[in-house]
Parts: structure tokens; sequence; C-alpha cells
């Protein structure tokens, strides 16, 4: 089932959710002109194309209905989903704009049918690579100013009080090297939000798309508290359903990286850069 790999990674477009210092999960377009961001909308909250994702996969499903999220005493019901992907271990995968994805693990093709949904199981620290022109200077919460800004090689974790981490932009008057940022994920929301473990977002990139993820403890459990979180699930109401027949050779996909970057500011000048939601499309062949 060589043929389906590139199906599989629609369904990790579910996870990457808001996680600016605001509350607003559906944050403007970034404004570019001639290359360049807009200092005013970066300040006030908007999404813009990163360089380059990258996210730890578990498993994937196809599904004909939506699947039941998962509570504190019961994992996700998957009875009209069929597993499509699995590496026990998790593989690694990079995420860039019209760029191929390919997922290390086991595959199996879907039943004939029409999916309406998809289901991921994943890691819940992912990374983030940009760099980009600004129309003013800002300065990096890690050092520097400039109107080139992006993000610095390092870590930090997106949690409840603490908030978002303090340490991931770099800013310069020349253009700069963006490293890769890893966050680990325990709380959907600001740092003055109360704890979050369920974030959704619809309308992704002007489509019908919406997205939920959900944070789970070691069981596959909704997780009861932040200090319980393990791992990350989502789910993804498609767009368009995907048909798979006797005729379907391959699926063929192609990503929408439009809003996948939320930059807003990181207090006075600072900005910070986080994740926003992105979008795979999907059609069969």
């Amino acid at each position: 089932m060589k043929n389906f790999r590139n199906l599989l990674f629609i369904l990790a477009t579910i996870f990457i959710f808001e996680l600016t210092v605001t509350k607003d999960a559906n944050a403007a377009a970034c404004t570019v002109t001639s290359g360049v961001l807009s200092e005013a909308e970066i300040k006030s909250g908007c999404e813009t194309t990163p360089d380059l994702y990258e996210v730890v996969i578990y498993k994937m499903y196809l599904c004909t209905s939506s699947p039941t999220l998962p509570t504190e005493s019961a994992t996700v019901d998957l009875t009209n989903c069929s597993q499509v992907f699995n590496n026990a271990s998790g593989t690694t995968a990079s995420i860039a704009q019209n760029a191929e994805v390919n997922l290390t693990g086991t595959y199996t093709r879907p039943p004939n049918g029409t999916y309406t949904h998809g289901y991921a199981m994943m890691d819940n620290t992912f990374g983030i690579t940009a760099s980009f022109q600004i129309d003013g200077s800002m300065d990096g919460l890690s050092s520097g100013s400039g109107v080139y800004c992006g993000t610095v090689a390092g870590s930090g974790s997106h949690t409840k009080g603490s908030g978002s981490h303090t340490n991931n932009s770099i800013c310069s008057s020349s253009e700069i090297t963006a490293g890769k940022f890893t966050e680990t994920l325990t709380h959907f929301g600001g740092s003055g939000d109360s704890w979050t473990r369920i974030g959704t977002a619809s309308n992704i990139n002007g489509t019908s798309a919406s997205i939920s993820g959900i944070l789970v403890d070691s069981n596959g459990h909704l997780a009861a508290n932040e200090g319980e979180v393990d791992k990350l699930e989502g789910r993804v109401t498609f767009a368009d359903s995907i048909t798979v027949t006797d005729a379907t050779t391959s699926l063929t996909m192609s990503f929408n990286l439009g809003e996948g970057m939320s930059l807003n500011s990181g207090g006075g000048d600072s900005i910070y850069i986080g994740s926003g939601p992105f979008q795979a499309i999907m059609s069969t062949n």
C-alpha cells in the first residue's frame, strides 16, 4: 500500500493549534507586502506561513463519521474509523509548504467508503522554524532587535500560569538564520486562562474544515489535570469528504501552511512566535 503513504499526513494537521499569548484561535492572516510583514498587525496578532513544522506521529485513522472524543474514563471511540498508519515508537515528520512528507511505519489501505473525518495520535512536543522581515524594528524575546526576526534554536513549554515561553524569537538589523524551537504543549490558551485541555478551530484557511485537539494521559483518556498530559490527539472534519473505491490507486496531497504560524506582541516591541492551525488537502486518484 505504498501508494497510500501520502494520504496519512492529512491527519497530522489536526494538532497544530494556537499557542499565542492571546485566546484568539482564529486570528486574521498577516498582510505580506513584497515579502514584508506589518509590525502593527503583528502587535495585534496575526497568522502567516512558517518555514517548517516538525511533529512525532504514532497512529492515524480515517473515519466515516465523527469519532466521539475521549473522556477522563474512556478512550476515543473509533468504531467508525479505519487505522491507516501505525508506528508504536513514533515517527518524526517535517512539514514544509508544498513539500512531500514521508512517514516511517506500517500503512494499511482503508476499506472502500466515504470518509468525512480523521483522527491522529501524536506527541505533544513539536518544532517550528521560521524567519521573516517586518516593516518596523522589533525586539527578539531571546536577543537582538531589528526588522529581521525568526525562531531561535531552543525549547520551552506552553503551560497554564507561565503560559507561553519567553525565549523563542531573535531579531537583527540583517537577515538571520532561524533555528528550530521545540515546544511542549500542556495547555491551550494564554497564561491568564484557566487550564484548557481541548482546543478547537473552525473555517481553517477559509474552508469548512474544523479541528479539535485533545490533551490525553498515558492511557489515552482525557487528561484530568496538567500534570497528567502525556500526548496529543486530534479530530479533523474534512472540508471535502474522501471517497475510496476499487478504482482508487493513490491519494495525492498538498499542504496549506498559510495560517500555520502565529505572531503577536511579547510585550512592548518584542515579538512572540507561536504555532497556528494549518491544513492538508487530499484527493483520490
